[in-house]
């Protein structure tokens, strides 16, 4: 064999190797995750539907979900908070000090 049919039979081999590993790395990483609890996801999407359909004023779906995003969260324990994209951008910016033109930190 020449040495440029080893050289690409040596390529192919790594790339089978790789696909392979790469498949049992996400089967291992799969079966880790422990499974959705069914159950419950379709308590919430039963009372998100009647919260939707029959509260007295309109909802905001998107202050829905982030509201109860963070009760999840925020039970977690007295540490764990979600924030949103506007508070996260704040958090952020309070703590890099962003200058002014002055030469005043902000």
């Amino acid at each position: 064999m020449s040495f440029k049919m080893k050289a690409v039979s040596l390529v192919a081999a790594g790339v089978v190797a790789g696909a392979f590993g790469t498949i049992g790395v996400q089967a291992i990483a799969r079966s880790a995750m422990s499974p959705l609890p069914l159950e419950e996801m379709q308590q919430f999407a039963a009372v998100y539907s009647l919260i939707k359909t029959r509260y007295v004023e309109p909802t905001n779906d998107h202050k829905l979900m982030d509201d109860a995003i963070s009760g999840m969260v925020s039970s977690l324990d007295a540490h764990s908070q979600f924030m949103d994209k506007k508070t996260y951008k704040e958090f952020r910016e309070g703590y890099s000090g962003k200058f002014g033109g002055v030469g005043m930190e902000v």
